[in-house]
């Protein structure tokens, strides 16, 4: 992977690859802000919360501009990810396509758990032409 990715240089295969850890601090703030019962995730993190947290470390590794729209995501939870349990994420871009200027992207979110696929979300993202492009 380059160092210098953004969402314009980013090609079908790219692998952003991090490590992601969510606190019990961060589940208790998004229960509170979501008003879920805390008591149901004591022993596991809330699976939109890591969900959430992938987009969150692409977007922190890769600019996207303000205009792209998220248009879906599917997520697949292989089993519960405990709080503070350590993860390796490996973001795969799984298609990149152009229609008449726009550019439809899918990534493949994958975390692993010393090695063990616990987690895979597919998000996929639309950028309009550029102001003056093809209409």
């Amino acid at each position: 992977m380059s160092a210098a990715l953004t969402f314009q240089t980013l090609a079908k295969g790219d692998v952003i690859p991090f490590p992601l850890t969510v606190t019990p601090e961060e589940i208790e703030g998004y229960l509170s802000a979501t008003g879920e019962d805390p008591a149901r995730w004591t022993e596991a993190t809330p699976p939109l919360l890591l969900a959430a947290f992938m987009v969150a470390g692409l977007l922190a590794r890769v600019p996207i501009p303000l205009e792209v729209m998220h248009t879906g995501q599917e997520i697949e939870a292989r089993r519960a990810v405990r709080p503070g349990e350590p993860l390796d994420v490996r973001i795969t871009v799984a298609a990149l396509s152009q229609r008449r200027g726009a550019t439809i992207a899918q990534f493949e979110a994958e975390a692993l758990s010393a090695g063990e696929s616990v987690f895979v979300a597919r998000i996929s993202v639309l950028a309009p032409p550029p102001a003056g492009g093809e209409a």
